[in-house]
């Protein structure tokens, strides 16, 4: 019998656009149903009402388990409601989810909030993964950065599931999310038919409100032999994912920008890469403000840095975002220059930005913030 196995989960949030995913057990046809939405005083779990003549569909007739459809001509800053289905072929029997929310991109100068997190396969926990997730809901982000190491083995089909679409499946229907590679993927063919990244997928760029957003492949440029980090060619002076980030960095007049990537070139703890400080001058040098990091599952937060030393007025801050477990026995005995704060607990990152304003939160498992800043420009 025909079943919906993952999902739906979404991608790629645009101002008019948005990408929604799923698999089903067997090949089918994929239809992707949805609804304008009005608000009410009081609506259903606090949730707009589906306006029903509104209804309008998107269907793909080839056979497929992993299903990609791409609602186009939506409205800017605006909520609908959505109902992935898919049918055998030579079959009137369809599968039908739950009908659930998303939400378009904001406009340039709207207020938004995302959140980061990481490490739900490297981790190993599932229950706390669960938890951890569970309290992003709670504070309702426009989308997620997941900086690497989602499952525990990238190549095991299973561990897609186990890791991460079953801890993140209340919170993947509503809330897009966008996943770096991080050693634990292991270049898994899964890592590009689970995702919708923008071109080249393991690498990409994507703009959101007043931000720039880089993501970078950080296994692809160290790689590890005998237990050591060691450059690959990657590295090298002109390679496509160096030109990359210094063209999208130098491209954009975004008032924000950040980068995200797996291997940690800052942390007072162990797994830093000091290989991965090659990236900082070009970030340092566009002004990137805020770069975030995973690898070491503890976390941490660098003072502002520039060309290795702290500088308060044009640093940029490195974020250690090893969320979804806390690995006390890997911090080093004390802190290293670079280091403003650090702790091992199992947490999420919330980024809150409104015009030249940003707030960053570290918050714990069960909701309670525990790590605090703010910038201005």
């Amino acid at each position: 019998m025909l079943s919906i196995v993952k999902g739906p989960w979404l991608q790629s949030p645009g101002c008019n656009t948005i990408t929604i995913m799923w698999e089903t057990s067997e090949p089918a046809e994929s239809q992707v149903s949805y609804w304008e939405t009005e608000l009410v005083h009081r609506g259903l779990n606090g949730a707009p009402r589906l306006v029903e003549v509104t209804e309008r569909s998107i269907t793909n007739r080839g056979y497929s388990t992993i299903h990609t459809l791409t609602l186009t001509g939506l409205q800017t800053d605006t909520s609908y409601y959505y109902q992935v289905s898919s049918r055998l072929k030579n079959s009137v029997d369809t599968v039908k989810s739950d009908k659930f929310i998303v939400k378009t991109a904001v406009a340039k100068d709207t207020p938004f909030s995302f959140a980061v997190c990481s490490e739900t396969g490297g981790a190993g926990d599932h229950a706390m993964s669960c938890k951890i997730f569970s309290t992003i809901e709670t504070y309702r982000p426009e989308f997620l950065l997941m900086v690497g190491d989602a499952v525990r083995n990238g190549t095991q089909y299973e561990d897609w599931e186990k890791w991460f679409f079953s801890p993140g499946q209340n919170l993947f229907t509503n809330t897009p999310f966008y996943l770096c590679p991080g050693n634990h993927e292991e270049y898994s063919p899964w890592f590009y038919k689970f995702t919708a990244n923008p071109d080249p997928g393991n690498y990409y760029t994507f703009d959101y409100g007043n931000a720039r957003f880089v993501a970078l492949d950080s296994p692809a440029m160290v790689s590890y032999k005998n237990g050591s980090p060691q450059q690959t060619e990657e590295f090298r002076t002109g390679s496509p994912q160096l030109a990359f980030l210094e063209e999208k960095l130098a491209s954009t007049d975004a008032k924000w920008k950040f980068v995200f990537f797996h291997y940690p070139p800052y942390v007072s703890a162990d797994y830093q890469v000091n290989e991965m400080r090659l990236f900082c001058p070009i970030i340092e040098k566009y002004g990137v403000d805020i770069v975030f990091n995973s690898h070491t599952i503890i976390y941490e937060r660098s003072h502002p840095l520039r060309a290795g030393k702290v500088d308060k007025n044009a640093g940029t801050i490195y974020v250690v975002a090893g969320g979804a477990g806390a690995m006390q026995e890997w911090l080093h005995p004390k802190r290293a220059w670079h280091t403003a704060q650090s702790l091992a607990r199992p947490h999420f990152i919330q980024v809150v930005i409104a015009g030249g304003t940003l707030e960053l939160r570290a918050i714990d498992e069960n909701g309670y913030p525990f790590d605090y800043i703010q910038l201005e420009k």
